[in-house]
């Protein structure tokens, strides 16, 4: 996935003016990153309603942290931060309500869904079972746990590098990897339960 941003030069001109009070060099930065941030949003909660709201949330909440923004890394980066810190709390927060996470599958389970999320587009699937695995891989992120969800929306929806996901989360390289793993795991455990049960 392809994540284009804005003219650098225009982009600072805009956080610059927003740092001096000036509310309207707001908007094109909203116009620049709001499919992105949407695009965020709608895989950790996939209500519309709610998406549309959290958007607005998180821009706000960009809004009044401008200033804390320090050019240490990309805009883009620091919205998003922003962004998945807002969803995780409110995934936190709408836990009582989630779906119980599963956790047995057999290893045969584990190395088909490894291999599908590894190389997705290479399996030789035609569009409706393509169609049908996202479908799929939706739900099960749906019943996922809120840090599950996170992580894997960013790597394997977002395509987001594991270094990306680093700075976003603000946690250690390894802790990335690890936490991924673990993730993918429990999500290849869920759908061997999942299929159990059909």
């Amino acid at each position: 996935m392809v994540h284009s941003r804005p003219d650098p030069s225009h982009e600072a001109e805009w956080i610059r003016l927003c740092k001096s009070g000036e509310k309207e060099a707001f908007a094109p930065l909203v116009d620049a990153y709001q499919r992105r941030v949407f695009s965020i949003v709608f895989h950790f909660v996939r209500r519309r309603n709610d998406v549309e709201d959290l958007v607005q949330e998180i821009f706000m909440k960009a809004f009044a942290a401008i200033e804390s923004y320090n050019a240490q890394s990309s805009f883009g980066t620091w919205l998003n931060r922003i962004a998945v810190n807002h969803c995780y709390d409110y995934l936190r927060r709408q836990r009582s309500s989630r779906v119980t996470y599963f956790w047995e599958m057999s290893e045969e389970g584990q190395r088909q869904v490894e291999a599908q999320s590894h190389n997705p587009a290479d399996n030789g699937s035609n569009s409706a079972e393509k169609l049908a695995i996202g479908d799929l891989i939706n739900k099960l992120l749906a019943r996922a746990p809120a840090e599950d969800r996170v992580i894997l929306t960013l790597k394997e929806i977002e395509d987001r590098s594991v270094e990306e996901i680093s700075e976003i989360m603000g946690l250690k390289l390894s802790t990335v990897k690890v936490r991924l793993h673990r993730a993918r795991k429990r999500m290849i455990r869920d759908l061997e339960k999942w299929q159990e049960g059909r």
